[in-house]
């Protein structure tokens, strides 16, 4: 990884200039809308890149920047290959860190990008748990291995259980305030094989995602946060040692 170079900038830093940088990555390496997106946006066309433009991205990462982080990660070159976006609340139980965006360049995923950026984002947060939702099942993943049990199929689900509907109900974040929770975590009487997942309305194509399960489950026997409905997003919520 010596041509990756990490860094860490406040959210009250965050100027147009990174968010344009930030923006032309998701539009280009986050995922594709699948055959189901007309019913989130009749404009949306199946197979065309999800895009996100800066102003959206200012206000759905950076409505709160006083309690905001971005981890950005670099080429030699200084282009960028992969980000995060925290964003900070509290909710009762101590403080938690909502990871609101994660995107890493494709030819350079596998090589713990994802990882070390959470990494970063977790030093000197004084955050008791980080959160996500996530279609894509590597994001999941490299959120695991910052907590206290540091791998997926090791994850507390009834830690996420417990704390998730409070995490949401005060989160700061807009689109994660009206988020229906679904799964057997959350509902007595849920669609089967779901565990731990939110609707989010946000037809995003999963072949990829769904590919990288099935290669997770192949190799380690299991998936604990279940299956994944069209428009949902896996949520994962992780306990994390202080630093």
């Amino acid at each position: 990884m010596t041509d990756l170079h990490f860094g860490i900038v406040k959210g009250i830093d965050v100027t147009d200039a990174y968010l344009t940088a930030c923006t032309e990555l998701f539009g280009a390496h986050y995922g594709v809308w699948s055959s189901e997106a007309a019913k989130q946006n009749s404009l949306l066309k199946p197979g065309a890149h999800v895009k996100l433009s800066p102003s959206k991205a200012r206000a759905e990462c950076l409505s709160d920047p006083a309690h905001t982080t971005l981890a950005l990660c670099t080429l030699n070159d200084g282009t960028l290959v992969g980000y995060a976006f925290a964003t900070q609340w509290s909710y009762g139980d101590g403080l938690v860190s909502w990871i609101t965006q994660l995107v890493v360049h494709s030819k350079h995923r596998r090589r713990g990008i994802a990882t070390m950026l959470l990494r970063m984002l977790r030093n000197g947060s004084g955050s008791s748990a980080f959160g996500l939702v996530s279609s894509h099942p590597a994001a999941c993943i490299a959120l695991s291995a910052i907590g206290d049990r540091h791998w997926i199929n090791n994850i507390d689900l009834d830690f996420i259980r417990r704390t998730a509907p409070r995490m949401l109900s005060v989160a700061t974040v807009d689109y994660l305030k009206d988020a229906q929770l679904r799964g057997s975590l959350f509902e007595e009487r849920p669609a089967a094989g779901t565990v731990s997942s939110v609707d989010t309305k946000f037809y995003v194509d999963r072949e990829e995602p769904l590919a990288a399960l099935k290669a997770h489950v192949a190799s380690s026997g299991s998936w604990p946060l279940g299956e994944l409905l069209e428009g949902h997003e896996f949520l994962i919520v992780v306990k994390v040692l202080p630093l």
